[in-house]
């Protein structure tokens, strides 16, 4: 198992944070939170990796919101890794996009 922390990380890559605690404004934001913690401790993504490209979404893009840019850091590595692509991506999101609030576990 990877010894990594999210609250821990400081720098450019730091997720928003209110009195010491990650800040989500909508239920997605925590389920990909998750899931990116979830790959890094499957070791099936190195934080490091994961790290660098939202480092580069940041910077592209400034105004984006900072999830926004999490989100396509995440895909970046994802699709790099060969695992899925992102048309994989794209159509499972849809699919999941149709079905009633509540539905999606």
């Amino acid at each position: 198992m990877n010894e990594f922390n999210p609250i821990d990380v400081s720098g450019p890559a730091a997720p928003p944070r209110s009195n010491g605690e990650v800040v989500f404004d909508a239920p997605w934001q925590q389920r990909v939170f998750g899931l990116t913690l979830a790959l890094n401790e499957a070791s099936a993504m190195p934080w490091e990796t994961f790290r660098a490209r939202l480092i580069n979404r940041i910077a592209e893009d400034e105004a984006r919101p900072y999830w926004g840019s999490w989100v396509a850091a995440l895909e970046d590595v994802v699709a790099a890794s060969a695992r899925l692509s992102i048309t994989d991506v794209d159509t499972r999101h849809n699919q999941l996009l149709q079905q009633p609030p509540g539905h999606d576990h």
